[in-house]
């Protein structure tokens, strides 16, 4: 049996545009010569719908969708896509993920998807109903089972959920010889060789080839990175390509595992940001990015990543100088916009901040207030960009990274205002990290990358100033957040006690800035958002850590 995995990009409530796409890659795979082709999980409704598959106008459209489907495969080729589907009178949720298997213009049979996950950015217990039993299909004389993404993360994989059924087993003992699997497996920075590796373990262990279709596109904070394949009891492995569409015959290459060779973490960073920002705003009809550049650092590979993404003329930025900004900045911030290609419109912001400062005197008096006096002017410029952005019908990117989103280094309604955080998942130490990839050297001006980082909101000011040195921030940020270790386990780690106390204490007292974040790319194991719950009115005592200083500054 020839197989073809069709690596789409789909968009969630896209019905029709879905469907095209299938049809298109249908007609593909047939003309390569397969028997059989098999799409991505919810490949006809969008993955993931979340509380859309509560409405039932939505699951009557997506199941209307799947027969129209099915109506239009006249061909010989069999079609094996993921869609919902109605669960059976007196389930206790009323939709199932499912795949349709379409054969001969006609769905001959469904397969359920049996494990829910429910870690991390995944909630499917929540609105499915679990699949009740395996099924085997016959497709050009062989047995075919399906098992739907998570039903293949079973048999005590490591980090996953223990799950008291094996579907892959389970399709093995009934004769499947290949086992298909439709997926919307999310991009996490160094998990494609760890998910590689999984099914290369499955499948020797299940003894039967394991052909996996992963979805690739962005869909709000989720980016997925396709990177399908199949996996054979032997070891061999026939790679997609990561961040791209692609539909193609697998299994037939001798040498398949070594055509792949794999991205480096910083390179496959850019490649899953790119293409989450890309879809972003097609998928939400939007053309063009407006974007603050200060001369720092965060902002010109902000820049960067969004001309990568859109291209040059969808992007414009805007300088806004303040009374504390340096010349040497402003310049850097020209020279970056002509280097990248890109409109740029300088706007001062020291007359408008010393008006504001005067009408509030009289309510706040006069001197120095503090922290307040440097958010007003976060602020200022944050409402000069929404102002641009609102006339020319374009979207704001905030440039804050996870860094100093962590520990609230940020204004809320100022420099965190904007419709997507690009880099809100990504550590400082990272954003340097690809600002020197060898592809975008020349790009961003030397002097931007060697200057001290500094908001530039007061007189000689410096990030060092208010926070740790990076390097230590983002360490302790990676056991806290991403590891969730202890405070002990990391006091145990060694460094000052003192600075990782300050640290954790302001990532706590901060949660509330996070809520009102823009969305963020997700590339990390635990990013800030729908991956990370956790209560903003709540209790810091002891049981997290004894002796919390409730008097740490958190910047507003």
């Amino acid at each position: 049996m020839r197989v073809s995995l069709a690596q789409i990009n789909t968009t969630v409530g896209d019905l029709a545009g879905n469907v095209s796409r299938i049809l298109d890659a249908v007609a593909v795979a047939e003309s390569a010569g397969a028997d059989l082709v098999l799409f991505p999980e919810l490949a006809i409704c969008g993955y993931p719908p979340l509380d859309l598959v509560g409405r039932a106008d939505f699951v009557c459209a997506v199941e209307t969708a799947t027969e129209e489907l099915s109506a239009q495969l006249t061909g010989s080729i069999v079609v094996v896509v993921g869609t919902v589907r109605s669960s059976p009178p007196g389930s206790a949720r009323k939709v199932h993920n499912s795949a349709a298997v379409i054969d001969g213009a006609k769905i001959v049979g469904y397969a359920d998807k049996i494990l829910l996950p429910t870690y991390d950015v995944f909630d499917e217990a929540r609105t499915f109903e679990p699949g009740a039993q395996v099924h085997l299909f016959e497709v050009a004389g062989q047995k075919v089972g399906i098992a739907i993404c998570e039903d293949l993360w079973s048999d005590g994989v490591p980090g996953q959920p223990f799950y008291d059924r094996d579907p892959g087993k389970e399709l093995v003992e009934l004769g499947a010889e290949i086992i298909l699997s439709p997926s919307a497996s999310p991009f996490q920075r160094g998990r494609m060789g760890v998910r590689q590796q999984l099914f290369i373990d499955q499948a020797h262990r299940l003894g039967v080839p394991v052909a996996v279709s992963n979805l690739v596109g962005g869909n709000t904070e989720l980016i997925f990175d396709g990177s399908s394949l199949l996996a054979k009891p032997d070891g061999s492995l026939d790679l997609l390509s990561p961040f791209v569409e692609e539909v193609r015959i697998v299994g037939e290459s001798e040498a398949e595992t070594d055509e792949n060779t794999p991205l480096d973490e910083v390179s496959e960073m850019v490649g899953a940001i790119v293409l989450g920002i890309r879809d972003y705003f097609r998928k939400c009809n939007i053309e063009k990015a407006v974007i603050g550049l200060s001369g720092g650092i965060d902002s010109a590979v902000t820049a960067l990543l969004a001309v990568e993404a859109l291209g040059a003329k969808k992007v414009r930025g805007i300088g806004m100088p303040g009374p504390y900004s340096s010349t040497g900045s402003v310049e850097d911030a020209s020279e970056l916009a002509d280097r990248l290609g890109i409109e740029f419109d300088l706007i001062s912001t020291v007359e408008t901040y010393r008006t504001l400062r005067q009408e509030l005197e009289s309510v706040l008096g006069k001197g120095d207030w503090g922290v307040a006096q440097e958010n007003l002017q976060a602020r200022i410029r944050g409402t000069i960009l929404m102002t641009i952005a609102n006339r020319e019908a374009a979207m704001v990117l905030a440039t804050g990274n996870k860094s100093e989103l962590s520990v609230g280094y940020c204004t809320l309604y100022g420099d965190m205002c904007g419709g997507l955080a690009p880099l809100g998942d990504v550590s400082k130490r990272d954003i340097y990290a690809i600002a020197s990839l060898e592809r975008f050297v020349g790009q961003i001006p030397t002097s931007i990358i060697d200057k001290p980082p500094s908001a530039e909101l007061a007189p000689d000011q410096r990030d060092e100033d208010s926070l740790p040195p990076y390097d230590q921030l983002d360490a302790i940020l990676k056991s806290w957040v991403e590891d969730r270790q202890s405070i002990t386990e990391i006091l145990q780690q060694g460094g000052s006690p003192q600075v990782i106390e300050k640290v954790i204490g302001l990532i706590e007292l901060s949660e509330h800035k996070r809520r009102q974040s823009p969305p963020i790319l997700r590339i990390s194991s635990k990013a800030f958002g729908m991956g990370r719950r956790v209560p903003i009115a709540r209790s810091l005592d002891g049981w997290q850590f004894d002796g919390f200083d409730r008097t740490l500054p958190s910047p507003n």
